[in-house]
């Protein structure tokens, strides 16, 4: 897997920017919300975007189920907002459950299949 992460600290507010390539599961998955979470401790009102798109994803139900159970209530903010970006119809389904399953720990997690319905969505807003 192959990330990038990058910070913008604008007058609007605070965005960060994470680019995936390459196969991501679970495991991948979690390290990625690891390093969201460690890079946006400190802002107020950080609005992430994680692109998938250049992504292939392995996440099967039981996977999610486990991915979101192991983590920690504390490792995100209810003031962070988080627009995953995928093209792939075949992982929209699971992404779906994936943020579903992390809205229920209090997150603000959209899907969406464009990079500018995520920027709208982040920029509306809380």
């Amino acid at each position: 897997m192959d990330l990038r992460i990058k910070l913008l600290k604008l007058s609007g507010g605070n965005y960060l920017i994470v680019i995936t390539r390459g196969l991501i599961d679970a495991g991948r998955f979690e390290q990625i919300l690891r390093e969201v979470a460690a890079t946006s401790q400190s802002l107020l009102n950080c609005k992430i975007l994680i692109d998938l798109t250049d992504a292939r994803l392995r996440l099967e139900p039981p996977d999610i189920d486990v991915l979101v159970n192991g983590l920690g209530h504390d490792l995100f903010r209810p003031d962070i907002k988080i627009a995953v970006v995928s093209s792939e119809i075949d992982e929209f389904d699971r992404l779906r459950s994936l943020s579903a399953s992390l809205c229920s720990l209090g997150l603000k997690v959209m899907v969406f299949d464009n990079a500018k319905g995520a920027v709208v969505w982040l920029g509306n807003g809380s």
